[in-house]
């Protein structure tokens, strides 16, 4: 590790040294805003000025304590990217930091449901620059990447965390680990929900819902277009499905435009060789099950059946926001109101 940054344990130590002012900072703030553990007196001249020196030492023991943080776990961080790279250079594949990041894409990756989704999918299979304010949402860390000519590469697995800001879509996840393949033309869009780690009912309607034969419903449930549940049992096949169990049952899948992507919850330094391994093995065996449908698969609804997919099957419908809000409002009526209308009965 000194090899690869001299400095990282000095960088650590002078971490632990800022916790020292940090730590102080937030018993003087305790103490000016409770009064506790001691009770401090400022001088008549400077009273004036506690609310001001309230917030003034809260944010500098915040700084503080945040730098601290950043400068004590740089030692964990380069061993965990110095494991990356290493793992890289055994497999021949590309490792950066910071990768190259996942465009707003389907619902993994926070895409939003105005016009703008079926715009910027079609602008990205002609290479066409997406419309400003669709750009990524994550951020690709600790990112192992091949092949590729284009912007993105064929295949990548990192760590993703989520950069929009407060009024930008969220997905299902604010941090996860993924795997995204490429396949060889554009596909109807499938999620598949592993029922090991959530569902997601809350955001796709059960009326898209697709039972399938065997145990496959116990451990995945699969969300399809309107229309295209025969292409769905086409694309998903017993061996595919067979796969999907064996190799990616903690994973939810999804399939977007030319894209699959494999969610795994699993992000801590701990699980980074094992489920970095257990991904690639996945593209392997699953990516090359479903490379080998998707080559035959075609939709007689596109104007280009062979490399197209109709505007219908394009996107999942979603349930609808102002649903689950006039729900809400209704809930928070009834416990606001269920006391009157209980005296109004009982005084009746």
């Amino acid at each position: 590790m000194r090899a690869a940054e001299p400095t990282v344990f000095r960088q650590a130590a002078w971490g632990a040294i800022l916790c020292v002012p940090a730590a102080a900072l937030l018993v003087l703030w305790v103490a000016l805003s409770f009064e506790f553990p001691i009770q401090v007196e400022l001088p008549e001249w400077l009273d004036w000025t506690r609310g001001f020196l309230i917030v003034a030492i809260m944010w500098g023991g915040l700084l503080l304590g945040i730098c601290a943080a950043v400068l004590i776990t740089r030692p964990s961080e380069l061993r965990r990217e110095l494991a990356f790279r290493g793992f890289a250079a055994e497999r021949g594949l590309l490792y950066a930091r910071y990768g190259v990041q996942p465009p707003a894409r389907g619902i993994s990756f926070a895409e939003g449901t105005d016009g703008t989704a079926r715009v910027n999918a079609r602008n990205r299979s002609r290479g066409i620059p997406e419309l400003d304010g669709s750009q990524s949402r994550f951020r690709a860390n600790f990112a192992l990447s091949r092949g590729g000519a284009g912007v993105e590469p064929d295949l990548q697995i990192a760590v993703a965390g989520y950069t929009g800001g407060k009024n930008d879509p969220r997905g299902p996840r604010a941090a996860f680990r993924y795997l995204q393949l490429s396949v060889p033309r554009q596909l109807p869009h499938l999620f598949i929900d592993s029922v090991r780690n959530g569902r997601l009912r809350q955001i796709l309607p059960g009326t898209l819902r697709l039972k399938l034969e065997g145990d496959f419903d116990r451990h995945f449930v699969v969300y399809v277009p309107e229309g295209y549940e025969r292409d769905a049992l086409e694309l998903l096949t017993p061996d595919v499905m067979a796969s999907l169990i064996d190799y990616g049952r903690e994973w939810d899948i999804e399939v977007v435009e030319d894209r699959l992507i494999a969610v795994s919850n699993r992000i801590r330094r701990r699980n980074d060789r094992t489920e970095t391994c257990a991904m690639l093995l996945f593209a392997e065996l699953v990516g090359s099950e479903l490379v080998q449908q998707a080559t035959h698969y075609s939709d007689p609804r596109a104007f280009r059946p062979r490399t197209q997919v109709a505007e219908a099957g394009q996107r999942l419908r979603r349930r609808s926001g102002w649903i689950a809000t006039v729900i809400l409002a209704l809930a928070v009526a009834i416990m606001l109101g269920y006391p009157f209308v209980l005296g109004w009965i009982l005084d009746s």
